[in-house]
Order: structure tokens, then sequence, then C-alpha cells
């Protein structure tokens, strides 16, 4: 049982980046009549990278270029499968305190 919680220490040591929200895509109008996104939706501006996240219990919206946005999804990744790692090693500490 502890080398299994072993393995999972070593997966959490191996995370560089983790970050919690959510990543989306958008595309917008930019508003000037003489715009040609202004006639046709296939000509919006973007894409833009938006990521969303809380921060003391606020929403925070911020625009990343596309090498940040790479980066916010990979730790957004990162995150979950920590979370996972986590959950794994809660379960398998109450296995090892129940049968003390």
């Amino acid at each position: 049982m502890n080398e299994m919680i072993g393995r999972l220490k070593s997966k959490i040591e191996s995370k560089e980046h983790i970050l919690n929200g959510s990543l989306a895509k958008q595309y917008k109008q930019c508003g000037k009549l003489n715009c040609r996104c202004y006639v046709d939706k296939k000509f919006w501006h973007g894409p833009y990278f938006i990521w969303t996240r809380k921060v003391k219990g606020k929403t925070v919206t911020k625009t990343l270029n596309k090498s940040q946005a790479t980066a916010v999804k990979e730790a957004i990744k990162e995150m979950k499968q920590l979370k996972f790692i986590i959950e794994r090693w809660k379960a398998l500490s109450l296995k090892e305190i129940e049968k003390m």
C-alpha cells in the first residue's frame, strides 16, 4: 500500500504547472460598420483565447495569446490529473487507516 502511495507522490512531483479554470476560443465582431466582419460572420476576428477562473470567490477572465493558451491548457489538464491522484491517495490512506 505504501508503495502505491509512493508512486502517487512521484506523479505529483512530476507536475510542472497547475492551474484551475477553463479555456475558450472566441471570435468577435469589431463593431466598425465598414469592416467585413459586420456583414458576414465568417470574417469575425479571432480566435481570441479566453481563460476564466475563480480568484477569492470572484470570476476572473483574461485574454491570452496562443502560446499562453497552450501553456494554460496543459496546466489545466495537469490540475485535473493532480485532483485524480489526490483522490486516489485519500482512498488508499483510508484503507490503511481502517486496517490499524
